[in-house]
């Protein structure tokens, strides 16, 4: 067995890693490294389309390796390094949507099978339909490209597109999933498909085993492959505070009756967040008391993005209040995908109290043009919001807030429902929100500014977000329960508290940076 970090050593997120096993091999999750990401990229200065993977390949935003790149996002006259080493991969396997796990998966070859839950592939399809036609987020389906006449790389002018091939590694897919897998919102006909399969007994000839966790975005899991030294566990991202923590003991209990060789953990919360322990329980009371007393004002909640759960709490809290939540037609889409994997979503997508927002556009894409006929009697308007305010929740994001001047709240409640920013450029971001809400003469809660200026700095106060990261005790106790005889910690920036923290404990810890394996060659 050899195991190796590819990217993501000591970095929230970003997470690549390469396991190879008796001549099989697997990617396990293959991320967006923000923080490197934004040292060289924001909104408006982005990789260049017509020149493929040289971007990301000269600014070392993808491994240097060889064998995984589509063949098709070589631009003329761009060859990798000879030193590229050639990895060996039979499958890749996601643990869940967040695009720091699965944002770069658009690059890897279109011929290599996707591994993740019945869920999350439900998320890929609707995070490709809906978003920007950017090559390295084409996550469910890869739009071929090749040389035009100045050697720029150009997707075929019909649209036409090859469907990745997948596997529901948590059960078989349904009807519904494998007609949302397998078409195009604008066109059936443009899609080669590569139906979802079953779960496989095996991908190259290893067991890997997959087990439902509780994270804060739906159809997260952790991976165990059965390796000659025993199992090699993949925990990805995961929590023991939200409405699944019984999927993490259920996972643990099972995993106690093994042998563990190998621990590969996320420790999010270990240095760079108070260890506050805020459940989703406490969210919504506290959600339910500031729109209980906002009687007749509007309401609007800012929460992350595919934060399904927090939707749902939101959604609760709208219900109680007498209010509609008016989420974005995007998050719709979002929703009725799940529900094709999971008719247990079809309840969040049916409720009364759910209607989605339906701002000016010149021109409608596709899948929104289809989505609003579907939904046409459920669209609000910004002018009936502002007509009736207190009749509404709105679910905007800091990106929607100029949609606010159609509404113009004059009086209105904002609350905060997200994590802390980290990092300059979300402190300007923050600065920016500041100055809407005071132009809007918005009420702040869970947020404030400390400063008079954009010097200062944003304040989060926590009350209204529960993280979708395990809590250092609890991530302890994991530890300690599953007893493996090694821990490699991941998605951290500080792998040195593990260290700390388990030095008497029998497990050995081992810190790995960026290209380094274990075993050591």
């Amino acid at each position: 067995m050899r195991l190796q970090v590819l990217d993501g050593a000591r970095t929230i997120g970003g997470t690549k890693l390469h396991l190879w096993e008796g001549g099989a091999g697997f990617l396990l999750d293959f991320g967006l490294n923000y923080r490197r990401w934004g040292q060289y990229f924001e909104e408006f200065l982005r990789p260049r389309t017509a020149r493929g993977l040289f971007d990301l390949w000269q600014l070392g935003l993808i491994p240097p390796v060889g064998g995984i790149y589509r063949d098709d996002l070589v631009p003329p006259g761009f060859r990798a390094p000879q030193d590229a080493r050639p990895l060996e991969v039979h499958a890749v396997l996601l643990t869940h949507a967040h695009l720091d796990h699965c944002g770069l998966a658009g690059v890897l070859r279109c011929d290599l099978p996707l591994v993740a839950s019945r869920l999350t592939l439900a998320v890929l399809k609707a995070l490709q339909d809906t978003g920007p036609a950017d090559f390295y987020g084409e996550l469910a389906y890869c739009r071929p490209r090749g040389p035009n006449a100045s050697g720029e790389l150009e997707a075929d002018r019909s649209g036409a597109c090859a469907g990745r091939p997948a596997y529901a590694a948590d059960g078989p897919p349904s009807r519904d999933l494998l007609r949302l897998w397998t078409t195009l919102p604008k066109a059936r006909k443009a899609l080669q498909p590569q139906p979802i399969g079953p779960p496989a007994p095996s991908y190259g000839g290893l067991r890997v085993r997959t087990y439902p966790v509780d994270h804060s975005i739906p159809g997260a899991v952790a991976f165990a492959v059965e390796c000659s030294d025993g199992l090699v566990v993949y925990t990805g991202d995961l929590r023991r505070h939200g409405q699944g923590a019984p999927l993490v003991d259920a996972m643990v209990s099972e995993l106690q009756r093994e042998r563990v060789s190998v621990l590969v953990v996320e420790g999010t919360r270990v240095s760079r967040e108070r260890t506050d322990h805020v459940t989703e329980a406490q969210v919504l009371d506290r959600a339910r008391e500031v729109v209980a007393r906002s009687a007749g004002r509007l309401v609007v909640a800012d929460f992350g993005p595919r934060q399904v759960e927090r939707l749902q709490t939101f959604l609760q809290v709208a219900h109680d209040t007498g209010r509609r939540l008016v989420v974005l037609p995007k998050d719709g889409y979002l929703l009725e995908a799940l529900a094709a994997a999971d008719p247990a979503f079809a309840g969040v997508l049916q409720h009364p109290a759910l209607a989605f927002f339906s701002r000016p556009r010149l021109t409608q894409e596709h899948w929104l043009r289809q989505f609003t006929n579907r939904h046409v009697r459920r669209l609000v308007q910004g002018e009936e919001v502002r007509r009736d305010p207190g009749a509404y929740l709105l679910a905007f994001s800091f990106f929607d807030l100029v949609d606010l001047l159609d509404v113009d709240p004059q009086d209105g409640v904002y609350v905060y429902s997200s994590s802390e920013a980290y990092g300059e450029d979300s402190r300007v971001d923050y600065w920016r929100l500041w100055n809407w809400l005071r132009r809007l003469r918005m009420e702040p809660h869970g947020f404030l500014w400390e400063g008079t200026d954009e010097r200062g700095q944003p304040v989060f106060t926590g009350e209204f977000h529960a993280s979708g990261h395990i809590h250092p005790d609890a991530l302890l106790d994991l530890i300690r329960e599953l007893k493996p005889r090694y821990v490699i910690p991941v998605h951290t920036e500080d792998p040195e508290w593990f260290v700390e923290r388990l030095r008497a404990e029998p497990a050995k810890v081992v810190v790995l940076e960026e290209g380094e394996s274990f075993p050591p060659p």
